[in-house]
């Protein structure tokens, strides 16, 4: 069975991560904020899941693709 996650937003800034980590959680979306680093710095990535259902992702994508989050998508591995 496929485990699937929603890729929020990637950025190099901590408050812009936080403010999409809780507008998603506001709107009952269980998140987190993964913090990566690199040769520049810290990247921090908000993300949703994992799902083991195609159904409940492709749910919560478009639901946060309606709170404005356009680029939000979905990863499997």
């Amino acid at each position: 069975m496929a485990n699937y996650k929603i890729v929020v937003e990637t950025t190099g800034m901590k408050k812009s991560a936080q403010q999409r980590y809780n507008l998603i959680t506001r709107n009952k979306i269980n998140a987190d904020i993964k913090t990566y680093k690199t040769d520049g710095g810290e990247i921090y990535s908000v993300e949703v899941g994992p799902y083991s259902g195609k159904k409940q992702v492709l749910q919560d994508v478009d639901k946060i693709k309606r709170l404005g989050i356009k680029n939000a998508f979905i990863t499997s591995g």
